[in-house]
């Protein structure tokens, strides 16, 4: 007779069924693989998956694509809101429990509770003690010679609430990212530095954790981690493993994606009243009451520049209490009606 399982040993196996340790594969699905020999054999059920520390890739394919992209995204962002270079390299996905994640962080920085709508139970973003100072002293108008600093020191509730702004913009980035396996509305719900508060899921559950290092001018200036559940990602294993296709669609479409991309480009636009050429001298000798002649004719229509490029005329005036121009037409256009495009 076969041993049948006790009711302490069947817990056991729903348990680690339900926090992810034992991976589902059906017999119908393996025999339906091609070349795929289904063969009897014994299985001891509580070792059939064991636990590493190793690469979290294989668990749900092609999640590295996924973190370069947000590494890309979180890159250009700190970029252009902090006006330094950044560069976000990411590192290896390992796998183990919450519990442990947390403990691996060492209660040191500030960590960030996202939830990502319809998915359940979240993730997490850490910065490290290193990561959170460097980004505070640039926020607070730091040199740009000047080195990262990780004080000895648990963040103050001020301090936080200044990262709170860069957490938030994970939100854009990370959903960037996601699109092509599904849409989320992702949400910044908490900035803690006490992770005996943070949970959002049992302590044994499974998590993938991401390791990002952090660059200012090619200098390293911290890590970030993102935590996240393998329950989390597990429903959307399909739409990871179809990933490669969409990217190959799109590596022959550039000129259209480089087009797309484009049009969410912002560009300095300047209404220019007048030009004049001066000299270094001329300018050197200004003086308060002097008068500069614009050469302008008020009759005539103001130039629109955008990016210091003459592309528009247009007539000044105002609109609902404000300031505002009228285009009349293109710039180089010899002739042009009044009225035109607003």
């Amino acid at each position: 007779m076969e041993p049948i399982l006790t009711k302490e040993e069947i817990a056991e196996l729903l348990a680690a069924i339900k926090t992810g340790d034992m991976a589902l594969e059906s017999e119908e699905e393996n025999a339906s693989r091609p070349g795929r020999v289904v063969r009897s054999q014994h299985i001891d059920l509580f070792h059939t998956y064991e636990r590493t520390h190793g690469s979290g890739e294989l668990r749900i394919p092609n999640l590295d694509i996924v973190f370069d992209s947000f590494a890309r995204h979180f890159a250009t962002g700190l970029t252009n809101s902090l006006q330094r270079t950044f560069t976000v390299e990411r590192d290896d996905i390992t796998t183990t429990n919450f519990q442990g994640s947390l403990q691996d962080i060492n209660n040191q920085g500030a960590v960030g509770i996202y939830n990502l709508i319809p998915l359940k139970n979240g993730c997490l973003f850490h910065f490290d003690t290193l990561l959170a100072f460097s980004l505070l002293e640039i926020m607070l108008g730091s040199s740009q010679t000047s080195e990262s600093l990780a004080l000895d020191r648990n963040l103050t509730t001020i301090e936080m609430a200044i990262l709170k702004g860069t957490m938030a913009s994970i939100c854009v980035d990370l959903g960037k990212a996601m699109r092509p396996i599904i849409d989320l509305q992702i949400h910044l719900t908490k900035v803690e530095n006490n992770f005996r508060l943070v949970s959002i899921v049992e302590p044994e559950t499974e998590v993938f954790v991401t390791g990002f290092t952090i660059k200012n001018g090619g200098e390293p200036c911290g890590r970030m981690r993102c935590i996240i559940p393998y329950l989390t990602l597990e429903p959307l294993k399909e739409q990871f493993k179809a990933l490669v296709n969409i990217a190959q669609a799109a590596s022959h479409g550039w000129s259209e994606y480089f087009a797309r991309e484009s049009l969410q480009m912002e560009s300095t636009v300047t209404a220019r009243s007048g030009l004049i050429n001066m000299t270094i001298g001329t300018i050197l000798a200004l003086k308060t009451g002097d008068i500069i002649d614009l050469h302008y004719n008020p009759e005539q229509p103001l130039t629109i520049m955008i990016e210091d490029h003459p592309l528009f005329a247009a007539i000044p005036g105002e609109r609902n209490g404000k300031k505002a121009i009228h285009i009349t037409r293109c710039h180089s256009s010899t002739t042009g009606e009044i009225h035109g495009s607003t």
